[in-house]
């Protein structure tokens, strides 16, 4: 057998040591498995001799030498009784050497010999240099047998010493749903005689004892023990702490969810969950992703049933911590917003007085039911579960149309009918963009270049989200502001691109089969028109450009080359009326805002990259939107007239127009047009019956969700004064006492946007000692923008494990880690000392 060199030179060293001490060592080797060891051994004062059937010659020899002559007798045979010894007065004199397997082995691993029958029962183990050297580095002075056997499972798993760790890399080998596959903890340990102890270790630490313990059969016993559907599995309470690790591990996660899914069928968690009663509560179990559908699908019901919204909100939030909750995220959002709708429509009172109140009204916050239920809209068609979600939705489609629109739009109407002329004093007209928006801004000496950005159909609720989440992302470097103006009429996508560039006369080719819009006589369809409007407004230094291409300008040439020779860039960026305007995707339309917020980040990035400081994002006009079909009673048939020249769902050109009941008409001149046409519109949710066209998304006409126009005023900001809020620990005891920790956790203040942001918390309890988790995780969102104080303190309860029990009289600390987005490391943020400190005569039965 060959050794490793630092065997055969510890061998060499003994019997260095052994000559020091005595004259005469005797080495019996009865296997002779030594003899290379002892040709290769050169003693620095001794003599060498081999004994095979040469004893008295041997015997004479050492007694007639010299009284300080030493030597190493070697003698490959089993040593005789001592009648047939020979040799036995130099060996009751001398010294017996030994290097058997096992105490060599043990002095590889830098153990002493009272390891000799653990090396022993471990042959396979040791037969490895690598992993004995390995072994080594682990080894600690106070090592017990137990320590010894932990650390040599680390070495075969290439894992850290630690039972949990070893269990979840057990875990990532074994794919759950194969039933053929072998166990990983008898591949991995079997071999070397430790698999029994690595199961012995388990059971320690977790409580768990099965006549042939396995993974399959661990892992039962595991989920049963921690979900509170099903039976109770018997494990100690540090299975809960373990699943938190698990879960929150990175790399083991997807372990996690595999063996989750198939547990989960195979311990018939949907039928336990199907039969429970209606007092089960799940709280913050998330051991299946059936319970996550469960709380979803319950909440749904109570959401239609007698729950408040507070109730409903609370449960929301203690969901969030779920291992599952990003993946049910939509969901859970279609539900908030379903809530907020309520809660506004609960609030709104929508009478209109008068047209100018009508807008301002909508101004401040009718929007913000078109808001709800779009987001609503969003979340449920991404969370692709119709069939979950068929009641919600046609609960807000009924309120939505029914209480919302039709009350709204008729209301606002009745004003519309009495105007003699399209204008407002509450707002100013879009006619007015560029005066106020262009020429103003550029005149001032402070800004070098504006870029401005109109994007098709994006109504003034959905500007106001846009604004919104701009100003909540910190550090992101864009302030917004949202203003209004009163759209032109019709409000469709000719006229009101036209109103925004700058010019005198605004009118419509009524006889064109698009009705272009023309400016001071000249076309303003198509962008290389308003290019040439723009350039001669800017003495040349101004460019329209769409969006897709100026999103693709190398910014190191072509970019650069664009902010050189122009002042004023408009990009036109067209989403939402592309996918809203056709009667095949309509149905998409709440998806085509969210992507449409997508693209117009990507725009302003490009406009950072060019070194932009200020920016305008307006539209031509707003929508009108439902998700399901439009009633066959909100239809309205053209009216008698001379001619119409053009038709659309929302509004007709003509002349000699004679309007039915329940329609408006303008001449050009009463809407601020050039011509002697006139045009007619539908009033309240009427759309015209247009062939080839959809109905669900319609614009052109006068409902505040058409013509209330948005425009958001950008400002980059060169410093993120923007900062997290604060937490505070209330109640913290010095030391504990019972199994359960409960502290309370206070927002300092409440979050505002752009200026305090939440603030999210992982918790947990640790030995001061080692380091070692002594509970589940918590994860803790601080949002709360409560100016009542009462109202921003939540109450945290952690549950020690029964590890603690290890941990009696000494030091543990409180840890609050903060979670940021994008990072996987949660960064340090307050920890707390306390003392563990068991009652006496308390044996910790309650962990």
């Amino acid at each position: 057998m060959t050794r490793s060199p630092a065997a055969t030179s510890r061998i060499h060293e003994s019997l260095e040591a052994a000559l020091a001490r005595k004259r005469v060592v005797l080495w019996y080797d009865p296997n002779g498995e030594w003899a290379s060891e002892f040709d290769d051994y050169q003693p620095g004062q001794a003599e060498k001799l081999r004994v095979e059937n040469n004893e008295f010659s041997v015997k004479v020899q050492v007694s007639r030498a010299p009284l300080d002559q030493r030597f190493l007798l070697y003698i490959p045979s089993p040593k005789p009784a001592e009648p047939d010894n020979w040799l036995l007065d130099l060996l009751l004199a001398g010294h017996e050497f030994t290097a058997d397997r096992a105490s060599l082995d043990i002095q590889e691993a830098g153990l002493t010999l009272e390891f000799k029958e653990l090396a022993q029962e471990h042959k396979a183990f040791f037969r490895s240099s690598v992993r004995t050297t390995k072994l080594k580095e682990l080894r600690r002075p106070n090592d017990d047998k137990a320590a010894v056997r932990l650390k040599m499972l680390a070495v075969l798993a290439k894992q850290p010493p630690d039972i949990d760790k070893l269990l979840l890399h057990a875990f990532g080998q074994l794919a759950p749903a194969n039933p053929d596959g072998d166990d990983p903890v008898e591949t991995l340990y079997g071999n070397h005689q430790l698999s029994s102890y690595f199961w012995k270790a388990v059971g320690e630490k977790f409580g768990y004892a099965s006549p042939e313990p396995n993974l399959r059969d661990f892992a039962v016993a595991l989920f049963n023990s921690v979900s509170s559907i099903g039976p109770d599995g018997g494990l100690l309470p540090h299975a809960r702490v373990f699943l938190s690790i698990w879960k929150d591990s990175l790399s083991a996660r997807s372990a996690f969810q595999q063996w989750s899914d198939h547990l989960a069928g195979v311990l018939r968690v949907e039928e336990q969950l199907n039969d429970a009663p209606d007092s089960y509560d799940p709280d913050d179990d998330d051991s299946y992703e059936l319970i996550e559908r469960f709380v979803l699908s319950r909440l749904l019901q109570r959401f239609q049933s007698d729950a408040s919204d507070a109730e409903l909100l609370d449960a929301i939030r203690n969901r969030s911590s779920s291992c599952w909750f990003d993946k049910h995220l939509h969901g859970y959002r279609a539900l908030e917003q379903a809530i907020s709708f309520r809660q506004l429509l609960a609030k709104a009172d929508l009478q209109v007085p008068g047209f100018e109140e009508g807008l301002q009204r909508y101004c401040n916050g009718w929007w913000r039911l078109d808001q709800a239920y779009r987001r609503c809209i969003f979340h449920a068609r991404t969370y692709q579960q119709p069939t979950l979600f068929k009641p919600l939705r046609e609960w807000l489609e009924n309120q939505y149309v029914n209480n919302v629109l039709l009350p709204l739009t008729n209301r606002w109407s009745d004003q519309v009918s009495q105007l003699s002329s399209w204008s407002s004093t509450a707002l100013p007209r879009q006619k007015e963009f560029h005066m106020r928006y262009l020429h103003a801004p550029l005149g001032a000496k402070s800004l070098k270049r504006l870029f401005v950005v109109i994007s098709d159909a994006l109504r003034y609720e959905a500007a106001r989200d846009y604004a919104e989440r701009l100003n909540a992302q910190a550090g992101k470097g864009w302030k917004a502001e949202v203003e209004a103006l009163l759209g032109v009429l019709p409000s469709y996508t000719q006229l009101g691109m036209a109103a925004l560039l700058p010019g005198a006369q605004l009118g419509i080719n009524i006889h064109d089969p698009q009705a272009k819009a023309l400016l001071d006589g000249q076309s303003a369809a198509g962008t290389d028109n308003r290019d040439k409007i723009l350039k001669a407004y800017a003495n040349g230094r101004a460019k329209a450009i769409q969006a897709e291409d100026f999103l693709n300008l190398p910014t190191t040439k072509e970019g650069a080359e664009l902010i050189k020779e122009h002042d004023l860039i408009v990009v036109f960026h067209n989403r939402i009326d592309r996918i809203g305007d056709k009667r095949d995707t309509e149905a998409d339309t709440c998806q085509a805002v969210e992507q449409a917020f997508e693209e117009l980040d990507a725009i302003l990035r490009k406009i950072s990259s060019l070194k932009g400081s200020q920016a305008v994002i307006t539209a031509d006009h707003g929508f009108l939107f439902q998700q399901e079909p439009v009633d066959a009673n909100d239809r309205s048939e053209f009216p008698a007239a001379k001619e119409l020249t053009f038709k659309n769902r929302r509004f007709a050109l003509g002349s000699g127009i004679k309007p039915s009941a329940g329609q408006k008409v303008f001449t050009a001149a009463e809407l601020g047009l050039t011509g002697s046409w006139e045009a007619v519109f539908p009033l309240g949710l009427d759309r015209y019956p247009r062939s080839g066209s959809g109905s669900r998304f319609v614009h052109g006409g006068t409902s505040l969700q058409e013509v209330v126009v948005p425009v958001i005023r950008l400002k980059r900001e060169r410093k993120d004064e923007s900062r997290v809020v604060e937490a505070e620990l209330l109640r913290v005891p010095a030391k504990i006492t019972m199994g359960k920790l409960s502290f309370g956790l206070f927002q300092l203040e409440p979050v505002e946007p752009r200026k305090r942001l939440p603030l999210q918390l992982r918790i947990g309890l640790y030995a001061k000692a080692d380091g070692a988790l002594l509970c589940a995780h918590r994860t803790v969102l601080l949002d709360s923008a409560a100016s009542e104080a009462r109202e921003r303190e939540q109450q945290v309860v952690l549950e020690l494990s029964n590890a603690a029990g290890d941990y009696n009289n000494q030091t543990l600390e409180l840890r609050l880690e903060q979670l940021l987005e994008g990072v996987s490391q949660p960064q340090a943020y307050k920890t707390v000392d306390l003392k563990l400190q068991r009652p006496f005569g308390s044996d910790f039965d309650d962990f």
